[in-house]
This record gives C-alpha cells, sequence and structure tokens, in this order.
C-alpha cells in the first residue's frame, strides 16, 4: 500500500504539471502532498530500520551461499561506505555476486563488460565490486532524478536491464513489476532478435521476454531470507485441498534416519491441489524424486512447493492466487503411493536448513501413528 502510495505521488511531482497548467495543478499538488504525506507516515516502515532513510529496511539474511561467497563479505563492506552506501546492503550485493558469477573470481560481478566494453579484463575481485558498486550508485541516481520510489528491487532489475529500463518506465509512467520486467524484456528482444545474440533459454521466457533476465530479481532472492514465521502470517494461507477431507498420513520431521522435509496429504488419487496462498510459481518441473513438482514464493518470503503430483497445471513465471489449482494429487517420482508431499520453506532449495514444519503456517489435522 505504502509503496502504491509513494510511487503516485512520486511520478505526479516528476511530470512537471505546475508548469503546464499553472497555478491550479500547484493547489492540487499541494493537498497531495500534505494528504499523501500523512497516509504515508501511518504505513511508513520504522526509520531506525534502514541506515539510509530510504524506508527499504536491510537485505534480509543469506541462505544458499557457500562459505567461499560469504568471505567477500569483508570487501563488499568496505566499498559500500567508500561510495557512500550504508553496510545494509551488504547481503543483497553478495546474493547478486551469487546470481551474477557463483562466487567465481576474479569478476565477481561480472562487471568488465560495463567498465572496458568486453569481457575478461578486471583481473581483481577489489576491482569488480568497486565496479558493481559504482554501478549501484549511478542507478540509485537516476532513479532519484526520475522521482521514482527507490527500492532495491528496481535498481537490481535496471542492473539487469540497464538504464533505458528506467528511461521506459518513466515514459509509460509504471513502476518495477515482474510484468513491467517481462513487457519490456519482450519488447527489446522482438527489435533486437534479428541480431541472433539474443537466444530463450528458459521455458519462463516463453519465446518472448528473452532480453536479459525479467526474473532477475526473484532469481538474486533465492539467496535471502527475511521470513520470520509468527502467527499473524498464518491467516495470509490456506490448505492445499480447498473444500476436501483428507488425512496426515507423515509428518514433518526425522524419517528412516533422515529429515523428511514436509508432510503427507492424502485425500484421493487426482484430488485437485492448490496454492496456499498468492504466489509466482518459480519452478515447475519433472523430479526423479519429488515427481511432478511445483514451487511457489509468495509475497512474504514463504515458499510452499507440491510434489509427486499426477499432473501440472501451471508453468514456471505464472502468478497464482491463493485456492487456484496448480495440479492434481499423484504417484510420481519416489512415491509408495498417492499422496501430496507438501513443504515450506524459507528458501528455494532442497537443504534441511531451510525448510520448517507446514503446521507452523496452518493448522492441519492429527497425523496417522
Amino acid at each position: 500500500m505504502k509503496e502504491i502510495l509513494k510511487g503516485v505521488i512520486a511520478r505526479i511531482l516528476t511530470k512537471k504539471i505546475l508548469f503546464t497548467v499553472g497555478i491550479p495543478a500547484a493547489i492540487i499538488i499541494f493537498f497531495l502532498l500534505v494528504i499523501g504525506g500523512a497516509v504515508l507516515t501511518i504505513f511508513s516502515d520504522n526509520p531506525s530500520s534502514s541506515g539510509t532513510g530510504d524506508g527499504i529496511g536491510t537485505c534480509g539474511q543469506l541462505i544458499n551461499v557457500p562459505e567461499k561467497v560469504q568471505k567477500y563479505r569483508g570487501i563488499v563492506e568496505k566499498e559500500l561506505e567508500k561510495q557512500g552506501f550504508t553496510k545494509d546492503y551488504t547481503n543483497c550485493m553478495i546474493a547478486q555476486i551469487m546470481q551474477e558469477s557463483g562466487g567465481n573470481p576474479p569478476d565477481v560481478f561480472q562487471a568488465s563488460e560495463s567498465k572496458y566494453g568486453k569481457i575478461g579484463m578486471i583481473d581483481s575481485v577489489e576491482e569488480s565490486v568497486e565496479q558493481g558498486v559504482k554501478r549501484w550508485v549511478e542507478i540509485k541516481k537516476q532513479i532519484e532524478s526520475k522521482g521514482f520510489p527507490f527500492s532495491i528491487d528496481l535498481l537490481l532489475q535496471t542492473y539487469n536491464f540497464g538504464s533505458n529500463y528506467l528511461n521506459w518506465l518513466d515514459k509509460t509512467n509504471q513502476l518495477y513489476s515482474l510484468d513491467t520486467a517481462f513487457e519490456y524484456s519482450a519488447m527489446f528482444y522482438e527489435k533486437l532478435k534479428s541480431q541472433g545474440i539474443y537466444k530463450c533459454h528458459f521455458p519462463e521466457q516463453k519465446n518472448k521476454a528473452c532480453y536479459g533476465d525479467f526474473m532477475y530479481v526473484p532469481h538474486i532472492k533465492r539467496y535471502i531470507s527475511d521470513v520470520t514465521v509468527d502467527p499473524s502470517m498464518k491467516g495470509d494461507f490456506q490448505f492445499p485441498f480447498v473444500g476436501i477431507n483428507f488425512v496426515v498420513t507423515s509428518e514433518y520431521g526425522s524419517r528412516w534416519g533422515t529429515l523428511h522435509a514436509g508432510i503427507d496429504l492424502v485425500a484421493y488419487d487426482g484430488a485437485p491441489v492448490s496454492s496456499i496462498g498468492d504466489g509466482i510459481v518459480i519452478d515447475s518441473r519433472f523430479s526423479n524424486s519429488y515427481g511432478n513438482v511445483i514451487t511457489i514464493q509468495h509475497p512474504n518470503g514463504v515458499f510452499s512447493r507440491y510434489a509427486h503430483l499426477s499432473k501440472r497445471t501451471v508453468s514456471t513465471g505464472e502468478k497464482v492466487k491463493k485456492g487456484q489449482t496448480i495440479g492434481a494429487q499423484g504417484n510420481t517420482g519416489a512415491s509408495q503411493g498417492s499422496h501430496l508431499h507438501f513443504e515450506t520453506r524459507r528458501g528455494n532449495d532442497y537443504k534441511k536448513g531451510t525448510s520448517f514444519n507446514p503446521r507452523d503456517l496452518l493448522p492441519f489435522p492429527p497425523g496417522q501413528s
């Protein structure tokens, strides 16, 4: 809500209405500022949550980032401070390093082309980080000069697409979203595909959005989690079986000497399985172990996973609504009978550390003994 209000007010101010329609517009803008400012105060973040004063807070906790990449923390923090950023952004930059290079030196930010016009010219991690932060500084200034509400998402997507993305958003009077990123990518791919230098590598590109990575932000956020499960979150979700009786056949926890990272549910073979909440499908595929499996990222950072499905009815990159059917109960993959294996996680991975008991979100019925 607050980001929408910020965006609306900012976009109105940067369109220079005052200079085109005169005094009446000035009066209107004045009242928008007064009313909007009051509303934003009500909805604003705790001002102490970020050293920058821009209200976006910190970048959460790192997940799925190996020690060899986390060792760059000191270099990143030093460069952020040197160029005027708070260290609150450190984890975002380390996550970006994971996305860009997997932490492989020397050019961990893959910044050689932006500085030298060709790859292979950066020969130290320090120079790569310096150039990456420099680009962050440039983009932040461009965002502010155009009157956009600052967000780390907008900065990161602009880093991937280039500054023309900001110009396009400004011209079309839009804000960053996955939809606008897809639209921009598809538009530029249509213009440039005849050059043969851009190719569609992933299903979510749908053979249209093949310029850059329109899912650059979700891809980076695979390595960041700010999820803290608390009782207030439970109202955001519902059971994966809607209006259907089901039983719990296996609980979350130790099973057969290893962690069973989810909870097993049985309604009936072919029963429709629904998304537990609004979100984006970030993985829809067949796995030898999980069978037909779908992973959904929800707005508050929770990831839900649905495995052993007999079929999948949504694709990677697709938006889904709470209660929307995404597949059907089945017996695919390493499964001993028709059921739904359901997981909740703080990250899009298959490691023990990010999973948590689905009962922390939903009041499942007692499991079978």
